[in-house]
């Protein structure tokens, strides 16, 4: 029996922006590699530019606004899902500045996966530890797109 392979991101767009998987599945495995994670994780991505994220926002973390990028880390035995990333592509596009979307987009999905591994930004060590990872990640893919 042939199993087919599970894409390392399954990604669900919500939104009318034509959005390639691809742009975040380098990333990704630059970052499984770099955390010493298994070859067969994947996480779950999905773009969305209707409210969700608001509504994700209050009723899991209380804050009853949009925010760029929510995550969840997932913990089920035996299959290895890191977890879920929602991104809102209207936040991005409004902060992304002098990066295209796709760049920005890579941004927000590399942090959010972070947190997926278990960084967090809320003590000042911690934060410096997590811009850290995030600065040699991207340092990496961009070396490796190069």
């Amino acid at each position: 029996m042939n199993i087919p392979k599970i894409k390392p991101v399954i990604l669900t767009n919500r939104t009318e922006d034509n959005i390639d998987t691809n742009i975040f599945e380098e990333l990704f495995l630059i970052v499984i590699n770099g955390e010493s994670r298994p070859p067969d994780s994947f996480i779950n991505l999905e773009l969305t530019n209707d409210g969700t994220i608001k509504q994700l926002n209050k009723k899991y973390l209380g804050r009853d606004e949009i925010t760029d990028v929510l995550s969840f880390t997932a913990d089920i035995p035996g299959i290895n899902l890191i977890g879920d990333i929602i991104i809102d592509t209207n936040a991005a596009k409004e902060q992304k500045e002098n990066r295209t979307l796709a760049d920005e987009l890579k941004i927000l999905f590399l942090h959010g996966l972070l947190h997926c591994l278990g960084y967090d930004h809320l003590a000042v060590s911690d934060k410096k530890i997590m811009e850290a990872k995030e600065k040699e990640y991207m340092n990496l893919l961009i070396k490796e797109i190069s």
